[in-house]
C-alpha cells in the first residue's frame, strides 16, 4: 500500500487521511458488493450514493443512467464477495485517488467464480467529510510495453502468477517422476534403479547363491503356424502376464523374456536363503496356471500351449550393461544348466537340479561352504523342507553339459 501527500504535511496527520480514505473505499465497495439488486438502480446497500451519481444523470440523462446502472446489474447479478490483493493510495490536497486490484467471487467453495477487477476511485472532501465521486473498474492487463513500468500491483500479481505456474510445473514434475519411477521399476529391481539414479550407472555383483527358473513351450514354432499374430501374442502376454504376477507373489525376480521362453531368479539382487523353495513353489503355480489353461482350451477345440519348467541353483554375475535401453540380466554358468534343467525335462513337470535339490533338504556343506559337487553356498538357516515330494530322476544327459542329476518335484499332499 503507498500513500503520495504534499511535501511538508505532518506524517502522522497523513496516515490519520489515508485511514479515512480507506475507511470510505472499504465502506463503499462492500456495500456496493451488497447491492440493492431487485431495485435495479441502487447503486450500493444500505442507502450509500455517491457524488458522481447526480453529475451522471445530469450529463447522460436519467434515462440513459438508468440503463447503464441496469447494465452492471447484469454483468455481477449475484452478491458476491470483494477481496483486495493490494491498493494504492494518493491524495492531493481535498482530492484522493485508491486504485487496487480485487477478486470480485461470486459463490462459494471450488465452483465460485472469481474475477479480477482493477477498480479506480476518485473521492472528494466536501464539509470534512470524503465522498465517492467516481469510481472506474477495468481488467487489468500486466503486459509491459516499451516505457512502461511495473507498479506494486503489478510486480505483486504477477508474482502470484509465477508462484501459481511454479507450483503447477512442480505437480507435472512430480507426476512425471512418478510416472518415470513406475516405468524404471518395471524394468530394474528397485535396488538397482537406486543405484543407477543416484550413481548414473549400477556395478554388476557377484551373487553367490541364485535359484534360476526357465520356462519353455512345447511345440511353440509349429503351434504358432495354427495361430494368426496377434492371436498367438495375445494368449503369450496372458502367460506371461500370470507368471509376472506369480513372481511378485513369490518374491522372485522377473529377468527377461526370450521368444516363447521366460526367465526368472530367486535370491537377487538381494540375497536371502528362501530362494530355492520360493523358485519352486513359483514353478509349481506356473505349471498349474498352464495346465488350467490347457484344460479350457481343449474343451473348446483351441489350440493349447504345454510347459516345461527347469530350476537350477549356484553363483551368478548380475547387473546390467549398455547405454541405452538398459535390461537387469544374469550371467554364468548356473544359468546354462538351469536352462539345460527346462530342455531335458518333460511336459507338465517341474526339473530340478541336484544342487537345488540338496539346498531345499538342507543337506551338509562342507568346511569350505562347498557342497559335494563343488558349488559353493551360503549359510541356510532352513533344514529339510516338509512341503515338497521329489522323484529321483538318476544322471541325465544334457547337451553340452553331460550327466546331471535332476529330480521332479511336486507339492507334498
Amino acid at each position: 500500500m503507498a500513500l503520495r501527500m504534499e511535501q511538508g504535511d505532518d506524517h502522522t496527520t497523513a496516515i490519520a487521511v489515508e485511514a479515512e480514505v480507506l475507511a470510505v473505499y472499504d465502506q463503499f465497495w462492500q456495500s456496493y458488493a451488497r447491492r440493492d439488486l431487485d431495485g435495479r438502480f441502487a447503486v450500493a446497500a444500505d442507502d450509500i450514493t455517491f457524488f458522481g451519481t447526480a453529475l451522471h444523470e445530469r450529463a447522460v440523462g436519467k434515462a440513459q443512467y438508468r440503463a447503464f446502472n441496469e447494465k452492471g446489474v447484469e454483468q455481477y447479478p449475484h452478491a458476491f464477495t470483494i477481496e483486495h490483493i493490494w491498493k494504492e493510495v494518493r491524495i492531493w490536497h481535498e482530492t484522493a485517488w485508491v486504485e487496487g486490484d480485487t477478486y470480485w467471487i461470486m459463490g462459494d467453495g471450488p465452483d465460485a467464480d472469481r474475477n479480477i477487477v482493477r477498480q479506480t476511485t476518485v473521492l472528494k472532501r466536501m464539509d470534512g467529510r470524503w465522498l465517492v465521486a467516481h469510481v472506474h473498474g477495468s481488467d487489468p492487463d500486466y503486459r509491459l510495453r516499451e516505457g512502461e513500468y511495473m507498479t506494486y500491483g503489478d510486480i505483486h500479481t504477477r508474482n502470484k502468477d509465477l508462484e501459481r505456474e511454479v507450483m503447477q510445473r512442480t505437480d507435472e514434475l512430480r507426476a512425471e517422476k512418478k510416472r518415470s519411477d513406475v516405468l524404471l521399476l518395471n524394468i530394474l529391481p528397485e535396488e538397482v534403479a537406486e543405484e543407477l539414479k543416484a550413481k548414473g550407472e549400477a556395478a554388476a555383483k557377484l551373487i553367490d547363491n541364485a535359484t534360476i527358473l526357465f520356462t519353455d513351450f512345447k511345440g511353440f514354432t509349429t503351434l504358432s503356424e495354427r495361430m494368426g499374430p496377434q492371436e498367438l501374442v495375445r494368449d503369450l502376454n496372458e502367460c506371461f502376464s500370470a507368471f509376472d504376477r506369480i513372481c511378485e507373489r513369490h518374491g522372485i525376480e522377473k529377468i527377461k523374456t526370450i521368444g516363447d521362453a521366460y526367465m526368472a531368479a530367486g535370491g537377487l539382487p538381494t540375497p536371502n536363503t528362501t530362494h530355492a523353495v520360493d523358485a519352486i513353489n513359483a514353478a509349481l503355480e506356473m505349471r498349474d496356471f498352464i495346465a488350467e489353461g490347457k484344460a479350457k482350451k481343449a474343451a473348446a477345440g483351441l489350440p493349447y500351449f504345454e510347459v516345461r519348467i527347469g530350476v537350477h541353483t549356484g553363483p551368478v554375475v548380475a547387473g546390467i550393461v549398455g547405454v541405452k535401453k538398459f535390461q537387469y540380466d544374469i550371467w554364468g554358468d548356473t544359468v546354462n544348466t538351469a536352462s539345460r534343467m527346462e530342455s531335458s525335462g518333460e511336459v507338465g513337470q517341474v526339473n530340478i537340479s541336484g544342487a537345488t535339490y540338496r539346498l531345499v533338504n538342507g543337506e551338509e556343506r562342507m568346511a569350505n561352504g562347498t557342497d559335494k559337487d563343488g558349488i559353493h553356498h551360503s549359510p541356510l538357516t532352513n533344514s529339510h523342507s516338509p512341503a515338497f515330494t521329489f522323484t529321483p530322476r538318476g544322471k541325465v544327459q544334457a547337451k553340452g553339459k553331460g550327466e546331471l542329476e535332476m529330480y521332479f518335484v511336486e507339492r507334498r499332499q
